[in-house]
């Protein structure tokens, strides 16, 4: 059975080398990363309000807990790591013989016992261990919390582990081990609840009252630990915020579920989701989790990598089966966690939870509850700029009332600096209009919070610069195509990304109007896609015609055009390099061509991206494709991308495995936007640079193929 075999595994794991373990006396936990010396003191509590939930002739429950705060001074006797009868219970349990309990007694910690606290009204965070885990398991992580100035309790929950020491001299043992089954598991989260909730009452109401501000309160647990965070939040409102690592959930979040800030942090390899049972409970739970949340995995990882028993089992030569070492996967786990809580109870935004980090390349979000974009791959910080234009030479296509064209153009371009405010992603009408029937039970604003990369209003860095427009899909708002904009402008492009007015669900200018999508309510025959497309190629010239003539001029070379599209917006490069000749190259990524492209055809270079049709590469390809294939003279390329659907190329596709939603892909979006704008770059590189580029001549991804 599942259930009991995880507690099993995670014994075991300690034993797998022990005849290769070797009693070095300079055992030692990660070094604590804050600038605040760190003290600590011993508490013990006794709940006379009900009997012990293992031993249930004890007509009380007694707990040991760990103080850890920032001190006045570094200067003292260090914390003892374990006792010599808790390490010896740790040995015995995980079958490691051959190396003296006594080297677990003299690790090396930083926290000063009984120093002099410095500070008040700190935030403070409950650390539960996992099963059968004394709470000395999670020093590192607290002496790190305390270093950056926080209050950190870490309980001892007694008889669900090998061994706790009291002040008395007693020891206890396991009551708690044996055989377990779910009603087990959840009987041990919900005390665990309770029993952290005892700790929040003792806390605050004793001489250590005066050190915790009791509205900043969070709570973090390893393994079945971290499991019963769920729990003690959802019975005891005061804790704000919390972690799970690497903890499976026995206990069902059930409705109305949980509106606070909420963080899942596990193995890649068991919580990836749809990899097993264990990532399915994270699911179940997630779906819940009404609030802030997110679901990050660390590749490389063992269960007991986030915490000392990894870190001091491999100081003794203990293989657990990790990639990772033990020292980063603490530096990691503290990292998270250290954002996390400063981010939710200090209210100091943190980047790191944004989306990837550069710093941190083990961990993958997983899913989120605020999308971001990935960051560029460039190496210049990026601009953006909104800007209106108005075509008083036509009236709108769709709305014929209306005696002029008015369009929306996002502006992308390198940057002085990467300092200042992020450009939003959308309205929050813009946002409501795009999530409505998406069938997700999101907040319709969501997308307002979308994570980008561009400063807003940034000043250009350079000028005479190749410029690219970008069309984006039918319905789909010109921010979908953010990510691949923020990327070419990394790499020294100027982008101009197109919203086709009335084309798109919907569209805010300056002056609070909003633009519904007219041309939705149009047949949509072959009359009207053809439509859409000359349409399109009338919208580009006026935005060439208007950037070359504004105070945009000098950021762009006008000698050096090329532009790009999703869907109907690549559909729709065709036909308006055939009307413009300003744009000297082209790239339709996964649109079907409805206006054919008739002799004597186009000489410019151009090129197909798409996803592959087919069980087997370029059988099935696009027949328009074939169509037009013909027609172009110039230097061209088809390729396709294996296991990536419609939406895998744009910021959607992202969204959508940001959010859990299965599109139908099995090559992720963030792979597919990799791919993508790598071709993008390297196309207009060759093209509008006159720079070779090797991808282009031969596929340098396994997942792309080249049909012509």
């Amino acid at each position: 059975m599942r259930i009991k075999s995880i507690t099993v595994i995670t014994a075991l794991t300690l034993a797998l080398t022990p005849s290769s373990a070797s009693a070095d006396p300079a055992l030692t936990l990660a070094k604590p990363t804050g600038d605040q010396p760190v003290g600590t003191t011993s508490l013990y509590l006794k709940d006379t309000s009900r009997p012990d939930p293992w031993v249930p002739s004890v007509p009380y429950r007694e707990l040991m807990v760990s103080l850890f705060y920032p001190a006045v001074s570094s200067q003292g006797p260090k914390k003892q790591f374990m006792t010599e009868a808790e390490a010896k219970a740790v040995f015995d349990e995980a079958g490691v013989t051959g190396v003296p309990p006594s080297v677990l007694t003299t690790v090396h910690t930083d926290a000063v016992v009984d120093g002099r606290p410095a500070g008040r009204g700190l935030p403070l965070i409950v650390l539960s261990p996992g099963f059968k885990r004394p709470r000395a398991e999670l020093t590192s992580l607290a002496e790190d919390l305390a270093s950056h100035g926080t209050a950190v309790a870490v309980v001892d929950h007694t008889y669900e582990n090998v061994a706790t020491t009291f002040p008395d001299g007693r020891v206890t043992g396991c009551a708690a081990c044996g055989n377990h089954d779910d009603a087990f598991w959840q009987k041990l989260q919900r005390g665990r609840a309770k029993d952290v909730s005892f700790v929040l009452d003792s806390l605050t109401r004793s001489k250590w009252a005066s050190l915790v501000d009791a509205s900043r309160i969070g709570m973090a647990g390893h393994s079945v630990g971290g499991a019963s965070t769920i729990d003690a939040m959802v019975t005891d409102p005061r804790i704000k915020a919390g972690i799970d690592i690497d903890g499976t959930t026995d206990d069902p979040l059930l409705a109305p579920g949980l509106d606070r800030p909420f963080l899942f942090l596990g193995r890649a390899g068991t919580y990836t989701p749809g990899t097993g049972v264990e990532s399915g409970t994270w699911q179940r739970d997630w779906d819940q989790l009404k609030g802030w949340k997110r679901w990050l995995v660390v590749a490389g990882m063992a269960h007991p990598s986030f915490t000392d028993i990894g870190l001091v089992g491999e100081q003794l030569g203990l293989d657990f089966g990790a990639t990772t070492p033990a020292a980063r996967g603490q530096a990691v786990t503290a990292a998270y966690v250290r954002a996390f809580f400063d981010q939710h109870l200090n209210g100091r935004a943190q980047p790191l939870l944004d989306q990837p980090s550069s710093h941190y390349p083990e961990v993958s979000f997983a899913m989120t509850s605020t999308p971001y974009l990935p960051a560029p791959t460039g190496d210049r910080p990026v601009g953006s700029a909104s800007v209106y234009l108005k075509d008083t030479s036509r009236p709108d296509p769709w709305v014929p009332s209306v005696p002029y064209r008015e369009l929306m153009v996002s502006l992308f371009y390198p940057a002085s600096s990467s300092q200042g405010p992020k450009t939003q992603y959308l309205t929050a009408a813009e946002s409501a209009a795009l999530l409505k029937d998406s069938g997700l039970s999101v907040p319709p604003d969501l997308l307002t919070t979308m994570v980008t990369n561009s400063v807003a209003g940034a000043r250009p860095a350079g000028h005479g610069l190749p410029l690219v427009v970008l069309s984006p899909g039918y319905t789909k708002p010109r921010a979908t195509l953010t990510a691949l904009a923020e990327d070419l402008a990394s790499h020294g492009y100027a982008v101009a990304v197109v919203g086709h007015t009335y084309e798109n669900a919907g569209q805010s200018f300056p002056d609070g109007r909003f633009a519904g999508c007219a041309s939705c309510d149009v047949p949509h025959d072959g009359a009207f896609w053809e439509k859409l497309e000359l349409g399109r190629a009338a919208d580009v010239s006026f935005v060439l015609d208007s950037l070359t003539r504004s105070k945009w001029t000098s950021l762009v070379d006008p000698a050096r055009i090329g532009m790009a599209g999703h869907s109907v917006g690549g559909a729709s490069t065709l036909p308006t390099m055939v009307a413009d000749a300003r744009i000297k190259a082209g790239m339709d990524i996964d649109g079907t061509t409805h206006t054919g492209l008739n002799p004597p055809g186009l000489s410019r270079p151009f090129m197909f991206l798409g996803h592959q049709l087919g069980e087997t590469a370029c059988t099935a390809g696009d027949p328009t494709w074939e169509r037009d294939w013909a027609q172009l003279t110039g230097w061209k390329r088809w390729a396709e991308v294996k296991g990536a659907q419609h939406a895998s190329f744009t910021d959607v596709g992202l969204v959508g495995d940001e959010l859990g939603v299965d599109y139908g892909a099995t090559t992720s979006a963030l792979r597919a936007q990799e791919i993508a704008r790598a071709y993008v770059n390297a196309f207009f590189d060759r093209h509008l640079r006159g720079e070779a580029r090797p991808v282009l001549d031969s596929p340098g991804y396994p997942e792309v193929s080249f049909c012509h």
